[in-house]
C-alpha cells in the first residue's frame, strides 16, 4: 500500500469516526461503533472498548463483533496489565504474540486454549489531558501493526476520548442543576419558615404586649379625667412594664434574624454570645479568631445556632460544646452534646429517616447552608452517647 493510499484510508476512517461521534446520541453505541470502524479499517478480527470509571478501573463497555455480555463485566484495576498501563501512561502499545491469562478476557476475544493474539491498544485522550477510555484492536493472524495504523487508531481514540469527556461533563452539569434546584427550593422553604417563626414571635409576644400597653394607657387616660392620680400612676407603671416586654420580645425576634455581635466582634465572639443566651443548657465555646468572609461567618453562625437549638429541643442534654478551628485552609465547626443520641445518618445528603420533621428540617437546613459553601456536613451519634455535628468549609480561611 502506497503512502497516498494509507493517508486516504486514514482520512476516511477519521471522517467516519467523526460522523459517528457527532450524530450518535448514545455513548455505548459510539464505543461499539468505534470498535467496529477500527476492526474493519485495520482488517482486524475485533476490538474491545474499555471505559475508565471514576476510580480509575477499566470496564469493557463494548465489543466488536458483539458478544453475549457475561454476568459480570471484565474489569481491570488501574495500571493492571498492558491495557491498564496504556490508560495510565496514555501511550499506545502493540503486542505481537500476546497470551492473555484472564479467562473472561480470552472469552471476550474469542480465543481457544493456547491461542496467541496480536493486539493494538490506544488510549482515548480528551484535549484537556488524561484518559477516558481504551480501544484494544486484536488480530488472530500474527502481525505487527504499521505506524499509520497506530496513528489512525489513535486519532479515532482521541475523538472517542473527547466524546466520553463531554458525556461526563454533561452528566455532571445535569446533576449540578438538579442539586442547585433542590438547594434553591430548600432555601426558599427555609426563608418562608423563618418568616413564619418571626411572625409567630411578633404575634405571641410583641402584639400581646402592645395590646396590654394600649389597655393600660387607655385606663390611665380615663383615670386622669377623674383625677384619680394614684390609679393613673399604677396604669403608667403597668404600661411601662408592657412597653419593656414589647421591646424585649422585639429584640428576641430580631436576634433570631441577625446577630449584632457578629458584625461588631466577629464569629468567635458571636458564638460565645449565642451560647450565653441559651437557657437550661451549659454551652462551652472554644472558638479561634479566624479571618473569614462575611457570608461564611453568617452561615457558620446559623449552623451553630441551629445545631445548639436541636440539642435544646431533642437531645435531653445537660452540656454542649461548640468549637471553631482552622485546619489548613479549611474551617471546622463542631457542635457536640452529652444527650441521649440517636441513629446517626453520617454524611448528610438527603432526608434523614427516623427523625421528627422539625429535627429533620434542622439537619437539612444546615446541610443546605454547607453545600452552598462547597463544604460537607456529618453527624456522629450513638444511642445514649450524645451527638456531634461537624461542618467543614474548604478554602475559607486565608
Amino acid at each position: 500500500m502506497t503512502s497516498r493510499d494509507t493517508l486516504s484510508d486514514e482520512l476516511a476512517l477519521v471522517a467516519a469516526a467523526s460522523r459517528l461521534i457527532v450524530r450518535e446520541p448514545s455513548l455505548p453505541a459510539v464505543l461499539a461503533g468505534a470498535a467496529r470502524l477500527l476492526t474493519e479499517a485495520l482488517s482486524a478480527d475485533g476490538c474491545l472498548a474499555y471505559r475508565i470509571e471514576g476510580n480509575g478501573e477499566l470496564v469493557v463497555a463494548a465489543t466488536y463483533p458483539e458478544r453475549l455480555a457475561p454476568a459480570e463485566p471484565l474489569r481491570l484495576p488501574s495500571g493492571f496489565g498492558v491495557t491498564g498501563r496504556v490508560a495510565a501512561d496514555q501511550i499506545p502499545a502493540v503486542l505481537v504474540d500476546d497470551n492473555p491469562r484472564n479467562v473472561l478476557h480470552r472469552e471476550l476475544l474469542g480465543l481457544v486454549p493456547g491461542q496467541l493474539v496480536s493486539r493494538l491498544c490506544v488510549p482515548a485522550r480528551p484535549p484537556e489531558g488524561g484518559c477516558t477510555a481504551v480501544l484494544a484492536v486484536h488480530s488472530f493472524q500474527r502481525r505487527e501493526f504499521a505506524s499509520w495504523e497506530i496513528d489512525a487508531a489513535q486519532r479515532v481514540a482521541d475523538l472517542v476520548g473527547l466524546r466520553v469527556q463531554l458525556q461526563r461533563e454533561s452528566s455532571a452539569l445535569g446533576a449540578f442543576e438538579d442539586r442547585w434546584e433542590r438547594l434553591v427550593a430548600a432555601t426558599v422553604t427555609a426563608q418562608e419558615d423563618e418568616r413564619r417563626r418571626v411572625a409567630g414571635d411578633l404575634h405571641d409576644g410583641v402584639t400581646q404586649a402592645l395590646a396590654s400597653l394600649t389597655f393600660h394607657l387607655s385606663a390611665a387616660e380615663v383615670a386622669l379625667a377623674d383625677r384619680d392620680y394614684d390609679f393613673v400612676t399604677d396604669q403608667v407603671r403597668a404600661a411601662r412594664a408592657a412597653a419593656d416586654l414589647a421591646f424585649a420580645e422585639a429584640r428576641h425576634a430580631i436576634s433570631g434574624l441577625h446577630s449584632p455581635v457578629l458584625d461588631d466582634l466577629g464569629l468567635a465572639a458571636g458564638l460565645v454570645s449565642m451560647a450565653r443566651a441559651i437557657p437550661n443548657l451549659q454551652v462551652e465555646v472554644d472558638a479561634q479568631d479566624i479571618d473569614l468572609p462575611e457570608h461564611v461567618e453568617a452561615a457558620l453562625f446559623r449552623i451553630a445556632q441551629e445545631a445548639v437549638q436541636n440539642v435544646v429541643k431533642h437531645a435531653d442534654a445537660t452540656r454542649a460544646f461548640v468549637s471553631l478551628a482552622k485546619r489548613g485552609r479549611s474551617v471546622v465547626l463542631r457542635v457536640s452534646d452529652d444527650g441521649r443520641g440517636f441513629v446517626a445518618p453520617g454524611p448528610i445528603s438527603g432526608v434523614v429517616h427516623g427523625r421528627s420533621a422539625a429535627s429533620q428540617f434542622g439537619l437539612m437546613g444546615m446541610y443546605e447552608r454547607v453545600q452552598l459553601l462547597g463544604g460537607h456536613l456529618s453527624v456522629r451519634s450513638e444511642a445514649g452517647d450524645g451527638t456531634t455535628v461537624e461542618a467543614v468549609i474548604p478554602d475559607a480561611a486565608g
